[in-house]
């Protein structure tokens, strides 16, 4: 009996010995593993090749984080907003992050290096008042798969919690409301998906109460937007898109406090028996369904005009320029070579004053001066006036319709007068584009002007083609 016994407890002791060695091996196995893959990773993510800083941006109460990498395997420019709130910048950055770490994660698995993968994030802020801030950011990406990779993510957030403003929010969550929005959110973009000669779609289960509750407020808060970037809701062969709609045709259903605060909200008319229209909002130039974008430049003409031009004929672009009125006299011969290249010619006013601050009769003479000078430079009256700061009223619009002109904005702000780096600028005008985009440039300023042959090229690339706003219709 106590032989049998000694024979078990020498058997026990065999197999936990065997058991602790087999431990010892998985233990330095895995760590092994987990020491080469965390060594392979620190080669790709040395400090080295990521790079930050921080930059000014022209709104209120937002600055600029640029992070960049750029070695064999990638080029990365990130573009991060950093708002006085918290909660904002968490909420953005957490976005832009698990969109970068996706990138991050398919660039470590690749295995060709021919040419490095591409990501471009920036941001656009779309409304900025004292009670919400809007922002699109976009993101694009070349892993030299089939097709790039095209996205957005946008919010409405209140500046003060830092929470993000739903549809509900604006609505009091009435389904009334809920459903007018949607239906005119469907026929935007069906009229848009005709444009482009697109098949019909059942829109029904696409443009939800769900996929709309994310906005952004645009036209000086005078529309809701959604930007869609690539197969974000539609298949991806119909492309980038943005619904827009305007306010005012939904106006009765925001009447609540928190709508009012946010945006231009139009009181109801009075219940008449055939009420008056409410005069349609400014907006941005019509967009195509072709992949065309109008590069706008204001304030000039400038000293870096003429070389600009040279540029825009090299790639076979096209462009429109809003000049300053007291500028063109001193500059003719270029005014006259805009002219005949092919390019718009629009105004930007005389002097570039706020034209709401302005009497009637200032801000005719404002336009007509300046049209006049255009006229007698080229022999063209222009018929489109951006105004300056994207300034515009009531009265401002009733003295462009008095004068047959229409007032062009923009829907890509590439701040290229407050950094002025042709990198940066290149990277947001890039990052912005979408078919029917008017990129807003100045080339009064030399690293502008720079900036356009890696906006021209890069684009080019993706299929884009550059058009007059004229062309835009």
């Amino acid at each position: 009996m106590r032989i049998h016994r000694k024979k078990e407890k020498a058997q026990s002791k065999k197999i936990f010995i065997i058991l602790t060695l087999v431990t010892t091996l998985i233990v330095t196995i895995s760590g092994g593993i987990y020491y080469l893959s965390q060594s392979h990773s620190q080669k790709i993510t040395a400090p080295t090749d990521e790079k930050y800083y921080f930059t000014d941006s022209r709104y209120s109460g937002v600055r600029s984080k640029f992070v960049t990498r750029n070695n064999k395997r990638e080029k990365v420019s990130i573009e991060y907003p950093i708002t006085e709130n918290k909660k904002i910048n968490h909420t953005v950055a957490e976005a832009i992050d698990k969109i970068d770490r996706d990138f991050r994660s398919t660039v470590l698995l690749s295995t060709a290096f021919d040419q490095p993968m591409t990501e471009t994030i920036s941001y656009q802020v779309m409304h900025n008042n004292s009670v919400a801030l809007s922002i699109i950011t976009n993101i694009k990406q070349d892993m030299h798969g089939a097709h790039p990779v095209s996205l957005t993510h946008f919010w409405t957030f209140n500046k003060k919690s830092g929470e993000i403003i739903s549809l509900n929010d604006l609505t009091d969550q009435s389904n009334e409301a809920i459903e007018a929005i949607i239906k005119s959110a469907k026929d935007n973009i069906a009229e848009t998906i005709k444009k482009r000669d697109k098949p019909e779609l059942d829109l029904n289960g696409i443009i939800t109460k769900e996929t709309l509750s994310n906005f952004v407020i645009t036209d000086n808060g005078n529309s809701l937007a959604w930007p869609l970037g690539q197969a974000s809701l539609l298949p991806s062969s119909y492309g980038e898109m943005t619904i827009t709609v305007p306010i005012s045709s939904v106006s009765k259903y925001l009447q609540n406090p928190t709508a009012r605060k946010l945006a231009n909200i139009p009181k109801p008319p009075e219940p008449k028996p055939e009420p008056a229209p409410v005069p349609a909002a400014p907006t941005p130039a019509p967009t195509t369904g072709n992949k065309v974008i109008a590069l706008t430049f204001d304030d000039g003409p400038g000293p870096y005009t003429a070389h600009l031009l040279d540029i825009l004929d090299q790639y076979g672009a096209k462009a429109t320029f809003f000049l300053i009125g007291s500028k063109v006299s001193g500059q003719s011969s270029v005014v006259r070579s805009i002219q005949a290249r092919g390019h718009q010619l629009g105004n930007h006013s005389w002097s570039h004053p706020e034209l709401p601050k302005l009497s009637v009769d200032q801000i005719a003479g404002e336009i007509d001066r300046t049209n006049e000078a255009i006229r007698q430079a080229t022999g063209v009256k222009p018929s489109i006036l951006r105004p300056p700061y994207g300034a515009v009223n009531g009265v401002v619009l009733e003295q462009l319709r008095l004068h047959g002109m229409s007032s062009i904005l923009w829907s890509v702000d590439t701040r290229d007068w407050a950094d002025r780096n042709s990198q940066i600028v290149c990277s947001r005008a890039v990052a912005g584009a979408r078919p029917g985009a008017v990129i807003l440039m100045h080339d009064i300023h030399q690293t502008s002007v720079n900036a356009v042959p890696c906006i021209l090229s890069s684009l080019k690339q993706q299929g884009y083609s550059f058009v007059t706003i004229q062309r835009l219709h």
